[in-house]
């Protein structure tokens, strides 16, 4: 889309001009000015037809300068000739185009101001998920309305808002009017209106829809000005005890143009408001938590699916398992139940047709009624532009796929869809957008991290079917499926996400490509097993050989073993995300991918080192191998080796010691100054003039190695290192023998998560983890402490709000409440010798989870208490659970 070629052209002019802003001014300030209109143009609801006809205009001429500017790079890294054509070219596009662009720029901001040119719309007519599929559908809501009603004629007195949150199709209008169509409701306030608002409110006519409501409109009421409405509608409802019903509010401006004409009688009046927008029900809630829908669970989902389709009988036995497969694709969304159970109601009631029917949901859906699709796509088109991009490429995953957060973040930023920021790194902004798309409910949460973060997420099928919908109607990003030969028809699109669900044994690569030698377009690969998760693909090996991926960017293919990494992966030169299985040697040439930005190997095996090279990538992000990494010998490297021999360096990287010292190489060479993650490493490669060139690295893994015989001390003074990384915030330590610590202040102050695994250290050395004053998350591994007792009398963790204890030989734990004044979560695993969990530990005031994994019976006993206890004094918000299977997640 415009907005995505814009701003990967920007980032490929920074990278060529190299910080020098004095060359081709003319063509920067008419990039800017796209930019500028693409950011402005959702507001630009006047002249739409001009609208969407620049954005292509600007599409077009980004996409053809983006490719120029690629082609210009490639040609001078292979060749080193310099294409003159390359200026004229650019000269030219811009010429030729900039009037145009000009001209229709005018035209559209001229109408934007033009009140007279918006439409008319009738709000209480207006589109909301209250679809006819749902309005006659009885959900099974009981404990939502409950909880609704309750905040609707409860506390407090003053004027309070109470917003409903959820995504497209999940019942949030459904709700809102069982709650108002209550009879208590009738009798409990004065005077009630319902409103729909939808995405293109007008302040007049919510005013009216209101007054309508009250049977206050005749002809006189429509020559009032807008001033006059307003102030007719606060007089209707002063002094009264009143219920308004605000549906499908997309932005916080419809709120605060209406709420002027609600009075605060302190008498109980009442605002519901639902919204698909975590931010417009926080934001209108002033305070009050909104109501947050969740999906229908699957014993609600069945009685939903079996009532539409069956009415009062039950279902038959014979298709029960069909009926669970088709209700579990629905993913306990009402919307897609409905209108799936409706589908079903019409066919023959046997099991193989609704076998049928299990696997073809999304179609069914988009078949039976346009309007569904419609109706979750109004999330999509209320996207500002710099969202879209990064929503679509969701569709990069399979159905159903668990996402890593972590994994999608880095992909974005390999994408280029990020705009560069001197306030934020790369991956907070993209966290801010991942956490603006959950709050639109347009991604869902699925798992967080100790911290609170979010961990993986999801798509909802029918989301995911839009997704490929609208990235084919807009032309932007193709997805493939299978090894099918990407059409002629599909060759203007400025971006192709390919990936392969799984291979047939009989398939060769060759059948992927057919005649043609290369797919120049393709911008990621990214490789899943036939179950969609990250998974081999047989022969790519031979694939890569005889591909030419030229502007490949992601190359995804974790779980694919090498016994030697392709030699043409190395000519991939715009890759920024590499992530690969098994390889036994990474060679000199990774310098070649100078903007790679992420480079992961999955595998346990043996641990790999890194090439004296690997300082020569200067746009590197994260470093991550699985097993273990560590830097060479680099003064053997200089006298082995002048150049850059791929024997020298092959017999080189095998070596079994581990020798660290500098040589002859150069201080000021050793600097990846972008790096951030760094795992995992040996305790040999901790070196301050190692760590001094990595100023921003956050995340650090270490595991001690077999091969290393360092003594505790040596270790000691070698985390003792760490204390020059003054933005690490997480560190993870691996021991394979006791750790016997003297110093104490062996970690640095800044850490916020610490993972310990297995270093034996006594119970009474825990103070030296109670000195770190930013800790909030610690996980204690695999006896990272060892002993009978832990009595915490002088230790005071006092920023923790996550512990893990994980494997250990404690028996009797004796602690205080004040010890942990903020723990909010509590897990223990393979506490088989614990006794029980502390008494104390209830105590403390912010503790709401305790969980529990194979641990002994007398542990979950006394768990089982402690939520006996919490529930009888009227605690409900103390979450206990036990588990008798083993999670190795957290």
């Amino acid at each position: 889309m415009a907005h995505t070629a814009v701003v990967s052209l920007q980032q490929k002019l920074q990278e060529v001009l190299k910080g020098d802003n004095s060359r081709y001014p003319a063509l920067r300030q008419v990039i800017s000015s796209w930019h500028a209109f693409l950011e402005d143009s959702l507001s630009i609801r006047n002249a739409p037809e001009e609208v969407e006809h620049l954005e292509k205009q600007v599409k077009y001429m980004a996409t053809e300068l983006l490719g120029s500017i690629d082609l210009y790079e490639l040609k001078k890294s292979r060749t080193g000739f310099y294409p003159k054509s390359w200026e004229e070219f650019q000269k030219e596009v811009v010429t030729a185009g900039s009037d145009s662009i000009k001209a229709y720029l005018m035209k559209v901001m001229n109408a934007r101001n033009d009140n007279d040119a918006l439409p008319t719309l009738d709000t209480v007519e207006s589109d909301s998920e209250c679809s006819p599929h749902l309005q006659a559908t009885v959900l099974d809501l009981d404990n939502d309305l409950m909880t609704v009603k309750f905040r609707l004629i409860g506390p407090p007195s003053k004027l309070d808002v109470v917003s409903i949150v959820g995504m497209g199709g999940i019942g949030k209008t459904t709700l809102a009017r069982k709650v108002y169509d209550d009879i208590y409701m009738e009798h409990h306030f004065y005077i009630r209106a319902w409103i729909t608002v939808s995405q293109m409110h007008q302040h007049r006519e919510m005013l009216l829809g209101i007054l309508r409501c009250f049977s206050l409109v005749n002809d006189n009421t429509y020559l009032k000005s807008t001033e006059q409405l307003a102030e007719q509608v606060y007089k209707s409802l002063k002094g009264r005890r009143y219920l308004i019903a605000m549906d499908d509010v997309w932005d916080t401006t419809a709120w605060d143009v209406v709420k002027r004409s609600f009075p605060d009688d302190k008498n109980g009046s009442r605002v519901i408001l639902t919204s698909r927008l975590a931010n417009v029900g926080i934001y209108a809630s002033s305070g009050s938590p909104p109501h947050y829908m969740q999906c229908l669970s699957m014993d609600h989902s069945l009685k939903l699916f079996n009532l539409k389709v069956f009415g009062m009988e039950t279902c038959p036995l014979e298709l029960e398992k069909a009926t669970k497969q088709i209700v579990e694709k629905c993913q306990g969304l009402p919307l897609a139940i409905v209108v799936v159970a409706g589908f079903c109601s019409k066919i023959s009631k046997t099991e193989n047709c609704w076998e049928d029917v299990a696997h073809k949901i999304g179609l069914i859906v988009s078949r039976e009624t346009e309007e569904c699709m419609d109706l979750l796509a109004l999330s999509y088109k209320h996207l500002p532009h710099h969202l879209k991009p990064f929503f679509l490429y969701m569709g990069a995953f399979p159905k159903d796929f668990e996402i890593s957060v972590s994994r999608l973040i880095k992909l974005w930023i390999a994408a280029e869809f990020l705009e560069d920021t001197f306030e934020m790194d790369f991956e907070e902004v993209a966290e801010g957008y991942l956490k603006d798309l959950i709050d639109r409910s347009l991604i869902m949460v699925k798992k967080r991290t100790s911290s609170g973060k979010v961990k993986t997420c999801e798509v909802h099928d029918l989301l995911h079917d839009l997704i490929i919908r609208e990235a084919w109607k807009e032309r932007s990003i193709y997805f493939t499926k299978s090894n099918v030969i990407l059409s002629p028809s599909v060759a203007s699109f400025e971006h192709r996400i390919i990936f392969n669900f799984h291979r047939a044994s009989s398939t060769r690569f060759e059948n992927f490509y057919g005649n043609q030698p290369s797919l120049p377009y393709a911008s990621s690969f990214l490789c899943f097993g036939r179950d969609g998760t990250p998974g081999s693909c047989s022969q790519v090996d031979s694939f890569i050989t005889f591909t030419n991926f030229t502007w490949l960017t992601v190359l995804d293919i974790c779980f694919q073993p090498f016994d030697h990494l392709p030699c043409e992966i190395w000519q991939l030169s715009s890759l920024r995300y590499l992530a690969l299985a098994s390889f036994t040697v990474l060679p000199p040439s990774i310098c070649e991918l100078r903007y790679l930005q992420t480079l992961i190997r999955y595998s346990h095996q043996a641990s790999i080192c890194l090439p004296a090279e690997i300082w020569d990538i200067k746009q590197l992000r994260h470093l991550y191998f699985r097993k273990c990494c560590y830097f060479p010998n680099i003064q053997s490297e200089q006298k082995d080796y002048p150049g850059k021999s791929s024997h020298s360096n092959l017999a080189l990287t095998r070596l079994p010691t581990f020798s660290y010292y500098l040589g002859e190489f150069s201080h000021s060479n050793l600097s990846l100054t972008k790096l951030q993650t760094l795992s995992y490493i040996t305790f040999g490669s901790i070196k301050s003039c190692i760590f001094k060139g990595m100023p921003k690295l956050k995340k650090l893994g270490i595991r001690e190695s077999e091969e290393e015989h360092l003594t505790a001390k040596k270790m000691s003074r070698k985390l003792k290192k760490l204390a020059l990384l003054e933005k690490l915030d997480t560190l993870k330590c691996f021991f394979i023998k006791p750790w016997i610590r003297k110093e104490c202040d062996v970690f640095p102050p800044t850490l916020k998560k610490l993972t310990l695994r297995g270093c034996q250290l006594p119970w009474n050395q825990m103070t030296i983890l109670c000195m770190l004053p930013e800790l909030e998350v610690l996980k204690l591994k695999d006896y990272a402490f060892q002993g009978s007792e832990w009595e915490s009398t002088d230790e005071r963790f006092q920023q923790l709000k996550f512990l893990l204890l994980d494997g250990t030989d404690l028996i009797d734990w004796i602690v205080s409440s004040i010890q942990f004044p903020k723990l909010e979560s509590l897990v223990l695993k393979n506490c088989y010798c614990l006794s029980e969990i502390p008494d104390d530990v209830v105590e403390i005031p912010t503790l709401q989870f305790i969980e529990l994994y194979h641990c002994s019976p007398s542990v979950d006993a006394s768990a089982n208490r402690i939520q006996e206890e919490q529930h009888s004094m009227g605690n409900d918000d103390l979450v206990v659970r036990i588990h008798k299977f083993y999670n190795s997640e957290t």
